[in-house]
């Protein structure tokens, strides 16, 4: 007998719905990464086509994010199981 969660996993899988499951849990890969405080202090303004667009308001914040901006494109990925993101571009 399957579980529940089999069954919705396979639903997901069935209905090509990984990606949209992936983006819909994006706001939480990225206070997972970024921490929640800091990701107190930014907006993700849009995901589309593999890039992720973060609006930081604070100058030192938005420099230090884009420096590690690899860096976090990595671990969000690595949370969601794949390459969501290519790339993050921070302004």
């Amino acid at each position: 007998m399957q579980t529940l969660s089999d069954l919705l996993r396979g639903w997901v899988k069935q209905h090509h719905l990984e990606g949209e499951l992936a983006k819909a849990r994006l706001p939480k890969y990225w206070e997972e990464v970024v921490g929640e405080r800091l990701a107190a202090r930014t907006e993700i303004k849009n995901f589309e086509n593999g890039v992720l667009r973060v609006h930081v308001p604070e100058a030192a914040w938005r420099s230090e994010l884009t420096l590690r901006r690899e860096e976090l494109r990595m671990k969000i990925n690595a949370l969601a199981g794949g390459e969501l993101i290519r790339e993050i571009i921070i302004r």
